[in-house]
């Protein structure tokens, strides 16, 4: 359910990093280490949740017991195991933003989760030119700096520049919000806004007869494509969303697990290091290698 959440708004083409030693980690205030991490945001992205259709629940109750099983069960793992080695830590300021950020953001401008202020919920600690990676590890670097994935899903911390600033691709990066041409970081155009064919509207977005136009998210039973996305607790089966299960209901080609993974007819939580896999979603680490569930971090960060 929640890959979406931890999806970034691009993939953007970039050099794999060379790899890098963990740093010692920084003394964190009490509550803010990363075993806070679902706790602590569960109620106001279900908020946000609820607002914006984007899980098939009607209470926050029932929001954010689903939101902490997949979070708790699987996420949170992984950062915690980068917290530990000093990649990255939970940033309060951060927090704070990114709950303010979606108390009032319209819903077709707020299209993946950890974008705008809500991408520095995690502060990083790999400086520019060092290497960072997929899902969690894509928050590893520093606030001067940004995760640059190349087609391996390897990547390098790029220098983040503003909007108007010069930029170089391939050595600097202007953010999700922008995009580097002629020379100089230019705004991307807001969904609703109008555009042309050469502009560059909102990551996730396209122009459409002349306007900046996100993905909409339906409802349980609605016909569903890459334009008209299902909500969370949902899935996209033959062309409609239909309901996902829970860990420790039945499961099988027509009913998909919604917060763990498929296990002999029933959806199971995700293992833990060491254990047996065949892909990722089976790993609370969120990495497959080997046939085993491998602690973090992953080969694109290992010295």
């Amino acid at each position: 359910m929640l890959t979406r959440l931890l999806a970034v708004a691009t993939l953007l083409i970039g050099g794999c990093g060379t790899s890098s030693k963990a740093k010692a980690p920084d003394a964190q205030p009490e509550g803010l280490q990363a075993a806070a991490y679902c706790e602590t945001i569960a109620p106001f992205f279900c908020d946000f949740y609820l607002r914006c259709g984007r899980m098939n629940v009607t209470t926050k109750t029932a929001c954010e017991t689903n939101f902490l099983e997949s979070c708790n069960s699987k996420y949170e793992g992984a950062y915690i195991e980068l917290e530990q080695l000093g990649f990255l830590q939970l940033s309060q300021e951060g927090l704070a933003a990114c709950e303010s950020h979606l108390d009032s953001v319209s819903c077709e401008q707020q299209i993946f989760e950890l974008t705008g202020p809500c991408a520095n919920i995690w502060s990083g600690n790999q400086n520019v030119g060092e290497p960072c990676g997929l899902d969690s590890e894509f928050f590893s670097c520093n606030e001067s700096s940004e995760c640059v994935l190349s087609l391996d899903f390897c990547g390098t911390c790029r220098e983040l520049v503003g909007l108007g600033d010069p930029c170089t691709p391939g050595e600097q990066t202007c953010g999700a919000v922008a995009f580097c041409e002629d020379g100089i970081c230019k705004a991307r155009i807001a969904n609703g806004a109008s555009c042309g064919e050469q502009d560059r509207c909102a990551a996730g977005s396209s122009c459409v007869e002349g306007v900046c136009i996100g993905p909409r998210f339906v409802a349980s039973g609605d016909a569903c494509d890459r334009a008209n996305r299902c909500p969370y607790l949902t899935e996209c089966i033959a062309g409609r969303c239909e309901p996902a299960a829970l860990q420790g209901e039945s499961c099988d080609a027509q009913t998909t697990c919604a917060t763990g993974y498929c296990s002999d007819g029933v959806c199971e939580a995700p293992q833990p290091n060491g254990s047996s896999c065949t892909n990722a979603d089976q790993c609370r680490s969120l990495l497959c290698d080997g046939g085993q569930c491998q602690v973090r971090p992953s080969a694109c960060m290992q010295p």
